[in-house]
């Protein structure tokens, strides 16, 4: 009598961490290694080169309504196949690019398709395919290749640009993701059941788990569930401001007094505490709630972002990307469990795919909105705080200590009005009147529509001076929001 075959829900992991890390990390992981080579290379604005994250999201996003039922229905090794080599085809191509928009199609159209068919979206949901009890687990070893891919090819490709070149370094790039070709022919198959096994290598079939059973969903039963958009909405904006920090952090240490190649190694640092993230949470959603799971994430971004704005500080910008960098490794295995919890896996590319065109929109806007207003501003503090109402942008300066207001639509300045000191944190917006504090030691109101001054308070009748990041500003600085109650 012959042995039980072992059970190979785990090498089919194995190979999903492999192609995340080399797809992720070529592509979106790496760009912003590239980004300021680019730009002198092509002559571009920084906003100019951040559409590519934003091409490359829409592209990714627009081929997995596609892709993500493909993958439901037919083979996906053979989908994976064409992905690797859609991915390492764009790569070669980029490196011998020599115009600004050929780039914008490879990267930003032909290596998302690539990325989409290879990496993330196929390997989890064949995590989804293959496990129930341990689908946590499973998609936290899947998912930490991203992070892993993250933190080998920042540090790889700063080193490699400066070495080598950009081009070569692309170049390079091609011939790596060739090499998960066989691994992917030789090992995928769709589910468990194609080879004679069950979920989780259990004996048979599973029974009695939290999960949405083996119900093939439609699109239009997904867009009516309730369900569905209470967990998409939330999840879409925090990946899409995510992405836009990716994008920007290298440029934003640069501001801070870090060379690129140092930034590259706080970038890396960031991914490899994102692999404990991916890992961690992978492992606390097989056993804690998962939707408390989610909220301690959204929590943590949003603690980091109001820390970063008005920052002057290299060292605590190097704690904060680490810190980011832990808790956005925790956000793909816990989604992809509660999607697999909701949905089950015969839906699970279909609810991907669908779920990818509602958090679009955050997703391509977030990285050139934070270039236009670095170029136009000369910081990212806006770009990390700001309040949006009635059809305009509000946010506050530490460098030239001044609030402006934006037309939301255009970009235009309606108005400015400037203090005696940085402003760190977003205006307060409540019956037409704009609220915000200074370093300067006063709150301060502001008619909305015109930005004129309404009244002024220091809550100190004497008025002492102190010395912090180079500048003067008040001892009792106003650093927190303003809090409107009641008119």
């Amino acid at each position: 009598m012959s042995e039980p075959r072992p059970f190979l829900g785990w090498r089919i992991v194995g190979v999903g961490f492999a192609t995340q890390a080399l797809c992720i990390g070529t592509s979106i992981a790496s760009f912003p290694i590239f980004l300021l080579p680019i730009a002198e290379a092509f002559d571009a604005t920084k906003a100019q080169i951040s559409l590519g994250p934003s091409f490359f999201i829409v592209a990714m996003t627009l081929s997995g309504l596609f892709v993500g039922p493909l993958l439901d229905r037919h083979s996906i090794r053979g989908i994976m196949c064409l992905g690797t080599l859609l991915t390492a085809g764009c790569l070669a191509a980029m490196s011998r690019a020599t115009e600004l928009w050929e780039l914008a199609l490879l990267f930003g159209i032909g290596m998302a398709i690539g990325v989409t068919t290879m990496g993330p979206l196929a390997s989890s949901t064949l995590a989804a395919k293959w496990f129930r009890r341990s689908i946590g687990r499973a998609q936290g070893f899947t998912n930490v290749g991203g992070p892993a891919g993250a933190a080998l090819f920042a540090v790889a490709s700063g080193i490699a640009v400066q070495q080598i070149g950009w081009r070569t370094t692309l170049l390079l790039y091609a011939a790596l993701i060739l090499l998960a070709l066989p691994a992917i022919w030789r090992v995928v198959r769709n589910t468990p059941q194609d080879m004679g096994q069950w979920p989780d290598g259990d004996p048979g079939p599973p029974e009695n788990l939290d999960t949405g059973g083996d119900t093939a969903w439609t699109a239009r039963a997904l867009l009516g569930e309730p369900r569905f958009w209470l967990l998409v909405v939330p999840v879409g904006i925090m990946m899409g401001i995510s992405m836009g920090w990716v994008t920007h952090i290298i440029s934003l240490g640069v501001d801070l007094g870090v060379d690129s190649v140092r930034g590259s190694a706080i970038l890396g640092a960031g991914g490899a505490v994102g692999i404990a993230g991916t890992l961690g949470f992978g492992f606390l959603a097989d056993r804690v709630d998962r939707r408390r799971l989610l909220w301690v994430i959204m929590g943590a971004h949003v603690a980091a972002f109001v820390a970063l704005s008005g920052n002057e500080s290299a060292l605590l910008f190097t704690a904060l990307v680490i810190s980011v960098g832990f808790f956005a490794g925790g956000i793909m295995p816990v989604y992809m469990a509660l999607v697999s919890q909701i949905f089950g896996p015969a839906s699970f590319g279909l609810v991907l795919g669908i779920a990818g065109i509602v958090m679009l929109p955050v997703g391509f806007a977030a990285p050139p909105l934070a270039g236009a207003l670095r170029d136009a501003q000369g910081n990212y503090d806006a770009a990390l705080h700001t309040t949006v109402a009635a059809g305009k942008v509000y946010f506050g300066s530490s460098i030239d200590d001044t609030v402006r207001c934006l037309d939301a639509a255009t970009g235009a300045l309606l108005w400015y009005f400037t203090t005696d000191g940085p402003v760190r944190i977003a205006p307060s917006i409540s019956a037409d009147k704009v609220y915000f504090g200074s370093d300067d030691g006063s709150a301060y109101c502001l008619d909305a529509e015109t930005g004129a001054l309404l009244w002024k308070f220091n809550p100190r009748a004497d008025y002492r001076t102190v010395i912090n990041n180079n500048r003067l500003i008040s001892f009792w600085p106003v650093r927190t929001g303003v809090t409107v109650q009641e008119g």
